[in-house]
């Protein structure tokens, strides 16, 4: 699912929260950001950024402590929020955990249907990007 094409992980890298999103109607939004599997996972990742961690680092120390290299990582998604888990900060900025329900994935070259897919979401301010 988290087929990553090159210039949605270069925008996540350099921002270093999720970002980017557009909203659909229906609640529905289109981001490029950060997403994990779990709530905890999610809350490492920010913990791990603001101790200094670069993005790319703290998605890999993410992935090799869960033993799973897709825990976290960048995806261009469809999506629909679920709920906010807990609102961190993260380099003077407000950072929110939200869990999402993934509706599509981009793939690199066509978007496709996922269904049932729950997800944790780093969105950045108040929580209106992915």
């Amino acid at each position: 699912m988290r087929a990553i094409c090159a210039a949605a992980a270069a925008a996540a890298f350099v921002c270093g929260a999720a970002h980017g999103q557009t909203q659909t109607g229906d609640n529905a939004a289109v981001g490029v950001g950060i997403i994990c599997n779990t709530p905890a996972e999610a809350k490492q990742f920010v913990g791990l950024r603001r101790s200094g961690v670069q993005p790319d680092q703290a998605m890999n120390a993410v992935n090799t402590g869960a033993r799973d290299a897709r825990a976290c990582g960048v995806a261009a998604i469809a999506y629909i929020r679920d709920g906010m888990v807990e609102t961190m900060t993260l380099e003077n900025k407000l950072v929110q955990i939200v869990r999402i329900n993934v509706v599509a994935g981009f793939n690199g070259s066509s978007w496709q249907r996922v269904s049932d897919m729950v997800q944790y979401a780093v969105l950045e301010g108040g929580g209106e990007s992915i």
